[in-house]
């Protein structure tokens, strides 16, 4: 093998480890990885740093951290790993993550961890898409992904309509403020996300399985919606009339501003995450003020509110097309799962105490992604209709 093949890998190596790989040097690391020829280097490499002082990488602790450039026009580019990672200001690769992508790689690539899942392919789940079901406030029903683009109906002086982008928008007429209110409730099933457009010109995203009611106008001193699921709002600069958002546990308040709000009643926390501007947390006796980065974290069933700063990117690229986890279980990852691709999840005896960082695109198929994840981690995956199976590998 020559040398300065050699010498190359591990100048890319290092380069990737210090954080300093450039777009393409990362693609040239990829194409070394990918030829068989040199996993002797990758090997050599990786007993080498075991040695040194690089992190510790562990079967418990599988670090994906925005592992893979999407490789397309557009920003994100992708790979035929379907896994992310931005150039710019999210270039935070771990010093472990070298030898976590080369050993993903090798369980990827071998038959015995994989067998389980190609049987996956004959009954394959498509990611979730934009569909959702308008209730109006006579309780009739539309359902928006079969309805075509244009005006849908009408309340009062306002035009409910459907945008070529898929956009659900609430116009109202100039001075209209004495026009009756009626309440409509935008609602995604599990496999769906809309995004809408309120009277105020406020856009809310919302994830799977999540709804909002709201008001065909915004009469009054305040404009108030209620949300269960997760919602990204930006919402309309109003000093006059500030912008509350009621979950069952929690309101928040908000003048002007981008936050996002994760209320999945199956989930252990709820979360209120501010992007730009100030918003007010409040949960019975407790309050908290937000700053731009930081998140308020609280249970359901008691008062606490406990707020730290966090990656805001992570929080909102679900409305980007991508999953992104943080030091998270597999029930924690079969829970998205369940809502994105509209399928319940078995679990067969024990399952490794696995965590998952990084991120994946909601774009691929349910195969894709569990492919992915039992490539990186001591778990296998089969689906039964549109149930899936999760139990501990047998292959270590």
């Amino acid at each position: 093998m020559p040398e300065n093949i050699k010498q190359r890998i591990n100048e890319l190596l290092m380069q990737y480890l210090d954080k300093r790989i450039s777009e393409a040097d990362f693609k040239e690391l990829f194409e070394y990885l990918d030829n068989a020829e040199y996993k002797p280097i990758f090997d050599d490499f990786m007993k080498k740093s075991e040695k040194e002082t690089l992190p510790d990488v562990t079967a418990n602790h599988v670090d994906w951290d925005h592992m893979y450039q999407q490789i397309v026009e557009n920003e994100q580019k992708k790979s035929k790993f379907g896994l992310i990672i931005n150039f710019g200001k999210k270039l935070t690769i771990a010093a472990s993550l070298v030898m976590m992508v080369y050993l993903g790689y090798r369980r990827y690539h071998k038959s015995d961890v994989v067998h389980n899942v190609i049987n996956v392919q004959k009954k394959d789940l498509a990611p979730g898409k934009n569909k959702a079901i308008l209730k109006l406030a006579d309780g009739s029903e539309i359902i928006l992904d079969d309805r075509h683009n244009g005006i849908l109906t009408t309340q009062g002086a306002v035009e409910i309509s459907k945008s070529d982008q898929g956009t659900l928008a609430y116009m109202a007429e100039q001075n209209s403020a004495s026009e009756k209110i009626y309440i409509n409730t935008l609602s995604t099933p599990r496999g769906g996300h809309f995004k809408l457009m309120l009277p105020d010109k406020t856009m809310v995203w919302l994830n799977a399985e999540s709804s909002i009611t709201f008001p065909s106008t915004f009469n009054g001193n305040e404009r108030k919606v209620k949300v269960t699921g997760e919602t990204y709002f930006e919402v309309s600069k109003n000093e006059h009339k500030p912008f509350i958002v009621e979950s069952g546990a929690a309101q928040v308040e908000v003048l002007g501003t981008h936050f996002n709000v994760n209320v999945y009643p199956n989930e252990e926390n709820s979360a209120v995450t501010l992007l730009e501007g100030s918003v007010k947390l409040s949960r019975q006796r407790h309050s908290k003020i937000l700053l731009p980065g930081q998140q308020a974290v609280f249970n359901p069933k008691n008062e606490q509110i406990r707020v730290k700063y966090v990656d805001v990117d992570n929080v909102v690229d679900w409305k980007n097309g991508l999953f992104i986890f943080e030091d998270a279980s597999i029930p924690e990852v079969m829970r998205q799962i369940e809502r994105w691709y509209d399928v319940d999840v078995k679990y067969i005896g024990k399952i490794p105490g696995i965590k998952f960082n990084g991120a994946l695109s909601r774009n691929n198929k349910v195969s894709k992604l569990l492919k992915l994840l039992q490539a990186a981690g001591n778990i296998e995956f089969n689906i039964h209709n549109k149930t899936i199976e999760v139990k501990q590998s047998k292959t270590p």
